[in-house]
């Protein structure tokens, strides 16, 4: 699965302008006004509110159901994955509670745990509790670095998204500046995406991402990305705390004679406040 996880690694610099938790809304307004930012100057203010984060003793807990669909080649649904897990906007680890309507045994939530960190770690670059996350977020900044050269960011305007003013952010692939990984650099040349950004807060309201055209390895032999798609939307708690509310994502995949087809969907709900002794 070479591909699905390349292309994760690339998904999760989008992710660094959103926070490190993680339907369209309606009544949608847009307006052509000009902002007195321009885009790259809208995003390097997205980044620097990620490091301001809440104070202590104000941070939430919520219940996150993960929904999993194998799907077949006609759309049509083959096998379903439901888990359910207790997720913290405070860093902690989320605790998996159930999955396909039944508790977790110590050995799912063991393997769940590994599963997890192993994704985090290749994806996410997280580190471990030990290390500061102050370089964690130096390590997330520098990829962000990296991969934002490769695209190019035009204000598009400003829409009201749940209530709120935010701009409209476009991302397209600067095709002249060349990555180091040709895969990679292929990869990228084919990825769209918007950002709605919160004009209040400078945080990421929803992104939309998808695969403009099939990408090969190898000529096709080793593998095909047929289609991506992946749309998020943020809930915001407090007026500096964020977290995902809903994610959808489609991936269509062939690897060598084999093709992965599954659709994704996680909805973030019953958000309550951490009490000091939890």
């Amino acid at each position: 699965m070479k591909f699905v996880r390349i292309f994760l690694q690339v998904f999760s610099v989008f992710f660094a302008f959103m926070p490190q938790d993680v339907a369209r809304a309606e009544g949608w307004g847009r307006t052509d006004q000009i902002s007195s930012l321009s885009a790259d100057e809208i995003l390097e203010k997205v980044k620097a509110a990620k490091n301001n984060l809440p104070v202590e003793g104000k941070h939430f807990k919520y219940l996150r159901e993960a929904n999993i669909y194998d799907l077949k080649k006609d759309g049509s649904i083959r096998g379903k994955t439901q888990k359910l897990y207790r997720a913290y906007t405070d860093g902690r680890d989320q605790q998996l509670l159930a999955i396909d309507g039944k508790p977790s045994t110590a050995r799912d939530r063991a393997k769940d745990r590994a599963h997890n960190l192993e994704r985090q770690q290749k994806f996410l670059h997280r580190q471990s509790r030990k290390q500061s996350d102050k370089n964690n977020d130096d390590l997330m900044a520098k990829n962000m670095d990296l991969f934002r050269d490769k695209f190019l960011a035009s204000l598009k305007g400003e829409e009201k998204h749940k209530n709120r003013m935010t701009y409209l952010i476009e991302l397209k692939p600067n095709k002249r500046h060349k990555l180091e990984n040709m895969f990679v650099d292929r990869l990228m040349n084919q990825i769209q995406a918007r950002v709605w950004v919160d004009k209040e807060e400078f945080r990421v309201a929803r992104l939309e991402m998808k695969l403009n055209e099939p990408v090969s390895f190898l000529g096709g032999f080793a593998g095909l990305l047929r289609d991506i798609q992946i749309d998020v939307d943020q809930k915001q708690l407090n007026p500096k705390l964020w977290v995902d509310e809903k994610i959808t994502a489609f991936f269509d995949v062939r690897v060598f004679l084999k093709t992965f087809r599954f659709k994704m969907k996680s909805e973030s709900t019953k958000f309550e406040l951490v009490a000091p002794s939890e």
